[in-house]
């Protein structure tokens, strides 16, 4: 396999990946299932670059693609789709850009999170080890404990996640005062954090901007983040990162239009839809979000794969990853991801009524409880033994192991997602969504088992990621340019295919009359 098919290959994988991750999303919601698909997506991006400085950072960069596309988790677009569906074309119009910004927000920071990945040497990226556990400590206890719920019930500040900012930068100085030496990671989670304030602050109470009201307003805070890490970047001169970020945000916000303007589509029954009774069984909205995955993960896997991995110079062959940040990223990827969106399965059945109250004197409940501790108990157990370096089923390649990495999270969260919707999968629509997934996954998986194992030559002229030659060219603002024809001929069309206001329609400055709106 050349080096130009393994690329070519590699963005198929981080498409259908991401495809299938969004798809799980779905299921899940917010920013813990947010994770699946950033994972799965920086985890196909290492096994198909072919690089063996980037599969020796498969599960760090696994955990920066999860950790990136999480705080877009944090924004609402579902009364944005409804606005997409109006009969009128302000609100139309309207829907399209903020599903542009919501996009370009999610797929910006992630891809730039994911970059700092490969930018940075191992001793860097080492000082966020300790800071992150603190802060995932810290925030799962104010959740457990219900003092999130109270304050937020206390000040609401537009159903905003203000409490996970504010824990952030209390985080960040009580670790830097404890551990010097990660002050720098310190600063970056608190520039972050700062950076969410400021952008609430100045678009949603200064000048009075709400998106989505009576929605949360969490947009505003993601604006002012990503500000602040692109002003970090600019400082760091990390001008591969910075590329990323601005592919990011163009890639980020086509998929989510293109997506949505497809479920708009199958809405209105458009034409060949329309026609076609096997068409009219799909569900319109898990298409919409696999849609969105599968645009983001080309795009993005183009931008790594076409662009960088070619030319991005190795880190110094003495800087290693260090055994810690290692095994912080493995607890990340299967414990606590496995842990946050699969726990949802259990109360999705408890509330469903699809297992039994209790049996042999046990509630269901707890026995399902016990079954998750004992699978998260042999994990963390793997992860501890390979810490220490004594465990013996791990692949002795670099390669292998990123592959089996990417397998374990594709997998488990393909097997869980089904397990979820298993009693509702009569529905042919269910049955149609979940047997997508699968076949997705089988296709990725045949993709990465198929890769080389071969690492390619180092580049001829290798470049540091500070380098000017990184600087965004004539296509990226081109393209910028045609954002504007993209948004009115996707609304045009979208207009065109129906007459009146859809099921689910939401008004924002149209006829109130035309709202189909539940």
């Amino acid at each position: 396999m050349s080096n130009r098919s393994r690329a070519i290959g590699g963005v198929l994988l981080a498409g259908l990946a991401m495809s299938v991750g969004w798809g799980i999303r779905g299921d899940y919601g917010h920013e813990a299932g947010a994770m699946i698909p950033g994972a799965l997506l920086g985890l196909a991006v290492c096994a198909a670059g072919g690089r063996e400085d980037w599969w020796r950072r498969a599960s760090i960069m696994g955990m920066c693609g999860a950790l990136g596309w999480a705080f877009g988790g944090q924004m609402s677009y579902g009364r944005i789709i409804g606005y997409t569906a109006s009969s009128s074309p302000a609100d139309v119009c309207y829907g399209y850009a903020c599903l542009f910004v919501i996009g370009g927000l999610w797929a910006g920071v992630g891809s730039a999170i994911l970059a700092r990945s490969i930018t940075q040497s191992a001793s860097h990226l080492e000082r966020f080890a300790r800071p992150l556990v603190v802060l995932g400590v810290a925030w799962f206890g104010l959740a457990t404990s219900g003092l999130t719920d109270r304050l937020v019930s206390l000040w609401s500040l537009h159903d905003t996640d203000w409490v996970g900012a504010s824990s952030a930068i209390l985080v960040a100085g009580v670790c830097a005062v404890l551990f010097p030496t990660d002050r720098s990671a310190c600063g970056l989670v608190a520039l972050l954090a700062a950076g969410w304030w400021i952008g609430y602050l100045v678009l949603t109470v200064l000048l009075g901007l709400h998106m989505t009201p009576p929605r949360s307003d969490n947009w505003a805070g993601s604006v002012g983040l990503f500000s602040a890490l692109v002003l970090y970047l600019l400082r760091r001169r990390d001008r591969v990162a910075v590329t990323a970020a601005a592919w990011g945000v163009l890639i980020g916000g086509a998929g989510f239009v293109l997506g949505d303007f497809l479920n708009m589509l199958g809405r209105a029954q458009w034409g060949p839809i329309g026609r076609c009774a096997i068409f009219q069984e799909l569900d319109t909205w898990k298409w919409m979000e696999q849609s969105f995955g599968f645009i983001m993960g080309l795009g993005v896997g183009s931008v790594f794969l076409l662009r960088i991995a070619p030319r991005i110079s190795s880190p110094p062959a003495d800087d290693p990853p260090s055994r810690r940040l290692r095994t912080v990223s493995l607890v990340l990827l299967l414990p606590v991801m496995m842990y946050l969106n699969l726990s949802k399965n259990i109360t999705s059945w408890v509330t469903r009524n699809q297992v039994p109250g209790e049996v042999l004197g046990i509630s269901a409940t707890a026995w399902l409880r016990i079954v998750g501790i004992l699978v998260l108990a042999s994990l963390m157990v793997a992860i501890l033994r390979r810490h220490r370096g004594t465990l013996a089923i791990l692949p002795e390649s670099s390669f292998g192991r990123a592959q089996l990495l990417f397998l374990m999270v594709l997998w488990v969260f393909t097997v869980g997602t089904s397990m979820q919707a298993l009693p509702a999968m009569s529905s042919r629509a269910t049955f149609l969504v979940q047997m997508s997934f699968w076949v997705t996954a089988g296709i990725c998986s045949l993709i990465v088992l198929a890769l080389p194992g071969r690492a390619v030559n180092e580049p001829n002229q290798p470049c540091p990621a500070s380098a000017d030659s990184w600087r965004l060219g004539w296509r990226f603002w081109v393209s910028l340019c045609l954002v504007p024809l993209l948004l009115l001929a996707v609304a045009w069309m979208t207009r065109a295919s129906h007459r009146e206001a859809l099921p689910g329609s939401h008004v924002r400055f149209g006829d109130l009359e035309a709202s189909t709106s539940p």
